[in-house]
């Protein structure tokens, strides 16, 4: 062995080594406090629910036929998912012209539009709910304002309603879809988009056939993200949805803490994490089919 191929095996080995160095304290966090958890809830799944004694030790499928067969729990899945897949598609076509903006055309106001996309992060949700309250309300501002300029008789029913509801989630995930945005066409070099606009194509063009497949990554990252955030939202489907469209994160909820069925509730939440993962790594199998220089 040559000492160039010596020398090649040593750094490999280090670097490995040097890996599983850095990933070891996410590791300590991970394992203990997701891993094992979700071992829990998968095996608090096959239990049987007991109204005295909480839940039998045993092994049986009731609860994950329940969860898909029932129609009420079908038509939780369906809300949450119809909700969550809306809301992404809506957050990531919203996300594409502002990013677009910013990285290119925006110069002195950048910072100014960054922090207005970093400020409602740092707000607590339930003070954002509270804000919407005072808009969206019967007697809020934007009903006042329909009725004092004559546009409607009668108050808007937003407040504990669908649409209510989706102006709550948009506005607390939006940020989730543009940040891997704008980072994804940050590093688009300017000198390709310069390329096309040499070669005679229009602005609209380039932003179809260049920024649009180059950015695909902060695309499907801000889909996912948003996705995700979504199907486990509780918070403003509780305080600003309707009892008539449920959703599954506050059914689940009700199911363990109200009910008292702990398995089911378990099995449910089992079901919809077998969603997530099936939806994550379908859009990125498909991204890498359709996009076959984008590896997300």
């Amino acid at each position: 062995m040559t000492t160039a191929s010596k020398f090649g095996v040593g750094d490999k080995w280090r670097t490995q080594v040097s890996f599983w160095c850095w990933m070891i304290p996410a590791l300590a966090i991970l394992l203990p406090m997701f891993v094992a958890p979700l071992a829990r809830l998968a095996r608090n799944s096959f239990n049987q629910d007991d109204p005295v004694g909480m839940m039998r030790p045993t092994w049986v499928l009731d609860n994950y036929v329940t969860a898909l067969t029932d129609p009420f729990y079908s038509a939780v899945f369906g809300n949450t998912l119809m909700v969550a897949g809306g809301v992404a598609a809506f957050c990531v076509l919203t996300a594409y012209p502002f990013a677009y903006f910013l990285v290119g055309f925006a110069g002195r106001s950048r910072k100014i539009l960054l922090w207005c996309v970093y400020m409602p992060l740092f707000v607590s949700v339930i003070m954002r709910v509270f804000g919407w309250m005072v808009f969206i309300a019967d007697t809020g501002i934007v009903n006042r304002l329909l009725i004092g300029t004559g546009l409607v008789d009668s108050p808007l029913h937003l407040m504990y309603e669908v649409p209510g509801m989706l102006l709550g989630i948009v506005h607390r995930y939006l940020p989730l879809a543009i940040l891997p945005m704008i980072n994804a066409m940050s590093k688009i070099d300017p000198l390709v988009l310069r390329a096309s606009g040499n070669l005679g194509e229009s602005g609209v063009g380039t932003f179809a056939r260049v920024v649009i497949p180059l950015s695909l990554p902060g695309a499907l990252a801000g889909f996912q993200l948003v996705l995700a955030g979504v199907l486990s939202d509780f918070v403003i489907p509780i305080l600003m949805g309707s009892t008539k469209f449920r959703m599954l994160a506050p059914v689940v909820y009700e199911e363990a803490l109200t009910n008292a069925s702990w398995a089911l509730s378990a099995a449910l939440a089992m079901v919809m994490l077998a969603i997530v993962a099936v939806i994550l790594v379908g859009t990125n199998l498909l991204v890498r089919y359709l996009s076959p220089w984008v590896r997300a």
